[in-house]
C-alpha cells in the first residue's frame, strides 16, 4: 500500500525554490512512498517572489551576471542559462549583453528562476515527489482536532490538510496609516511599470524612502520620459553605495570558521576591528582604491557631490565591499554570538546606515540619478513630512520587518491565534537550528517551519541569494528528519567552508 506524505509549501518565491531543489536532492526514494507539495502562491508566478517579478526592465540585480545563481552549487548557473536559451529571452530582452560584468534585469533573471522551478518539478517526479501549484492567498491555519496535521484555508474558500507546514511567504508591505493628503498615495512603488503609468508625466512626485525600491521608481520614471520633478524623502539621510569593480574575495577574518574558532561572544567594536583587519589583508593582496571610510557615515547633505564621489570611486575596485559580500557567510554566527545590548543599539543607531553600504547600485543606474539631478528634475531631502506640493506621494520605506505590522491576514491569524510570536528584533520566533515555529507558550511546533525574510530577528539578514539558498537547504534538511525521525542530513555547504582556504577570483 501506497504511503503519502502530504507537505504544504506557503509562498512561491526564491526561498521555496531553495527549499524545494534541497528537499529533492536530500529525500531518500522508497518505492512504496510518495510525497506531495502544495506550493501555494497568491501570483500564480512561481519562484520569482516580490524580488524577480515581471516588472519594468530598469529594475536592475546588484549582483553581477556572472556571479548569481539561483541554485547551490552551480556557480555561473544564470549565465550557462542566458547562452543556452538566448532565442527564448531575447526578444523580451533586446538591449541586454551577456557579460559576466552585466546586471542583468532582474525581470530576465526571474524568467531564469522559473525555468528552475520546473527542472526541480521534473527532478522531484523522479523521485515520488509531486510538487503542485495553487494560486491562492492563505489567510488561516488551524492544528487538525484528531492531532494528525494542519488544515490549511485560502481567501477563496479552499481547504488543504497537510502533514507539515513550511512558511515561506516572503516580504509583507506594511499596513499604512491613513492620513490626509490631497495627492495621491502609493503605499508601495511595486509594481514599477504599473505606479508609473499610473502618474503623470507632468506630476510632481515625491518619495519617501531612499534605498532600492526607492531607486527603482525614480529610475522607471525617468525611463518613462516623466517631466516633473522627482524628490526622495529619506528620514535617515542615507544612500546606497555604487557598486565597484571588484572581484569576489573570501574573508580570512570576518569567516564562520575565524569568529568561531577566537570569540565567545562579540560586540560591534569587535566587529568593527575584524573589519579593519580584513581591509588590511585584502588590501595587501590585491588591488583597492583607497578611499576614506567611516562609519556611521555622514548624512547626505549634497546629493550631487555625493553621487559624483560614489561614480568616481565606482570606477575601480572597493574592496571593503567585497568584504561585506563576502561576510554573508559569517552573519548566522555574527549574530547569534553578538551581546543583546550590541542588538538593540545595531537595529536603533545603525541598521539604515549599513544597509546602505552592504547593498550597493550598478554604476549605469547611479549615472541616471546624477543627469537627473544635474538638469534640476531630481533631489534630495532629509526629511519624510510630505508637503502641499507633490502632486504624487509614493511610499517606498521597505518591507514590515515587525510582523505585527505587516499587511497579511495569515500572520495575523497565526499571532491571534498563539501559533505564533513575533521575535523582538521582528519576524516569527523560531529555532534556529532547525526553523521550527515557536507558539506563545515558547514551544515548538513538530511540523509548523519557518524560512526566508518572516524569519529576520533570528538571523541579521536573509534576502541575499545565497543566504536564501543557504537557509532553504538547511529547512529542507530538518524538515526532512521531522518526517522520518532521523538525523538531519549532512549538506556540504558553503557556510562550512573556510571562508579563505579558496584563491579569489576577479572579473574584469
Amino acid at each position: 500500500m501506497m504511503k503519502r506524505i502530504t507537505l504544504t509549501l506557503v509562498g512561491g518565491g526564491a526561498s521555496s525554490l531553495a527549499f524545494l531543489d534541497a528537499f529533492t536532492r536530500h529525500w531518500n526514494y522508497q518505492p512504496n512512498q510518495d510525497v506531495v507539495i502544495f506550493v501555494i502562491e497568491k501570483k500564480s508566478v512561481w519562484s520569482v517572489g516580490n524580488a524577480y517579478t515581471e516588472d519594468s526592465h530598469s529594475n536592475l540585480l546588484n549582483t553581477q551576471a556572472g556571479v548569481i545563481s539561483g541554485l547551490p552549487g552551480l556557480p555561473g548557473d544564470f549565465m550557462h542559462w542566458l547562452k543556452a536559451y538566448r532565442l527564448e529571452w531575447q526578444p523580451d530582452f533586446p538591449n541586454f549583453t551577456i557579460e559576466s560584468s552585466s546586471y542583468a534585469p532582474r525581470a530576465l533573471f526571474g524568467r531564469y528562476m522559473q525555468d528552475r522551478f520546473y527542472r526541480v518539478i521534473r527532478q522531484a517526479a523522479e523521485k515520488n515527489i509531486f510538487i503542485l501549484t495553487f494560486a491562492a492567498d492563505v489567510s488561516s491555519m488551524d492544528a487538525c482536532p484528531d492531532s494528525t496535521g494542519y488544515s490549511i484555508s485560502t481567501e477563496c474558500g479552499h481547504q488543504l490538510k497537510s502533514d507539515a507546514v513550511i512558511l515561506a511567504c516572503g516580504t509583507h508591505n506594511k499596513i499604512m496609516e491613513h492620513e490626509q493628503h490631497s495627492a495621491k498615495v502609493f503605499s508601495s512603488p511595486y509594481p514599477v511599470r504599473s505606479v508609473t503609468r499610473a502618474i503623470d508625466l507632468n506630476d510632481n512626485v515625491v518619495i519617501v524612502g531612499a534605498r532600492l525600491s526607492a531607486i527603482d521608481l525614480a529610475i522607471g520614471l525617468l525611463e518613462r520620459g516623466h517631466k516633473g520633478k522627482i524628490q526622495f524623502r529619506s528620514r535617515g539621510g542615507f544612500f546606497p553605495s555604487v557598486r565597484g569593480t571588484q572581484g569576489t574575495y573570501r574573508n580570512q577574518f570576518l569567516s564562520p570558521g575565524y569568529i568561531e574558532q577566537n570569540f565567545g561572544t562579540v560586540t560591534l567594536a569587535d566587529l568593527a576591528r575584524l573589519f579593519q583587519q580584513e581591509l588590511n589583508h585584502y588590501r595587501k593582496h590585491h588591488e583597492d582604491t583607497l578611499e576614506s571610510l567611516q562609519f556611521p557615515t555622514p548624512p547626505v547633505t549634497n546629493f550631487h557631490h555625493f553621487l559624483s564621489t560614489e561614480i568616481e570611486l565606482a570606477k575601480g575596485p572597493r574592496g571593503w565591499q567585497a568584504i561585506l559580500y563576502s561576510a554573508n557567510a559569517a552573519l548566522d554566527i555574527i549574530w547569534r554570538k553578538l551581546i543583546e545590548e550590541d542588538k538593540q543599539r545595531f537595529f536603533t543607531d545603525s541598521w539604515s546606515n549599513a544597509m546602505a553600504l552592504r547593498v550597493s547600485i550598478p554604476k549605469e543606474n547611479a549615472v541616471k540619478l546624477l543627469n537627473a539631478v544635474k538638469s534640476g528634475q531630481l533631489s534630495y531631502q532629509i526629511d519624510t513630512e510630505t508637503d502641499s506640493q507633490a502632486d504624487v506621494i509614493v511610499y517606498a520605506t521597505g518591507n514590515a520587518r515587525d510582523l505585527t505590522q505587516a499587511d497579511s491576514p495569515l500572520l495575523h491569524h497565526l499571532f491571534e491565534s498563539g501559533l505564533a510570536v513575533s521575535h523582538p528584533h521582528g519576524g516569527l520566533q523560531i529555532l534556529n537550528e532547525t526553523y521550527q515555529v515557536l507558539d506563545n507558550r515558547g514551544f515548538a511546533h513538530a511540523s509548523i517551519f519557518a524560512l526566508g525574510e518572516i524569519t529576520n530577528g533570528n538571523f541579521l539578514f536573509t534576502s541575499a541569494l545565497d543566504l536564501i539558498v543557504e537557509h532553504g537547504s538547511r529547512c529542507a534538511t530538518s524538515v526532512i528528519a521531522s518526517l522520518t525521525q532521523s538525523e538531519p542530513p549532512t549538506d556540504e555547504s558553503s557556510w562550512k567552508q573556510e571562508a579563505g582556504n579558496q584563491p579569489s577570483s576577479n572579473q574584469r
